[in-house]
């Protein structure tokens, strides 16, 4: 079985199959899968369908399965944390921007070509 999509219902229908199953051994490939698709939300998820089932050795795909499930437990974010994605989004827009303007003007002084001309408005104040 391949992993699901990558959003909530989807991950949400897989994770309520394997509760069901008693199937150890695939729940271990299906965590190691995980892991390997770097999702370690999933894999965190499904670690916890263990239990106390399986021996764990440190440093396996399990056991960073498992300390993804402590981190995500810790620090699982409130609702009104997700304001800050808007934040991210808009930091992120305005850091490429600005690196645009940079490589511009770096590419022109390589080159020796004239840098465009930017407007009066657009200019910022050093």
């Amino acid at each position: 079985m391949d992993l699901p999509d990558r959003n909530d219902s989807a991950e949400e229908a897989f994770v309520r199959y394997w509760s069901d199953q008693a199937d150890t051994d695939g729940l271990l490939l299906q965590i190691e899968a995980a892991m390997e698709a770097r999702r370690p939300m999933l894999a965190a998820r499904l670690v916890n369908l263990l239990d106390e089932w399986v021996d764990i050795t440190p440093g396996s795909a399990l056991d960073r399965a498992r300390q993804a499930a402590r981190f995500v437990i810790a620090n699982r974010p409130a609702p009104e944390d997700r304001s800050w994605s808007a934040l991210e989004e808009a930091w992120r827009d305005a850091r490429k921007k600005r690196l645009k303007q940079i490589r511009e003007r770096h590419r022109h002084r390589m080159t020796g070509e004239a840098p465009k001309r930017r407007g009066r408005i657009q200019r910022r104040k050093r």
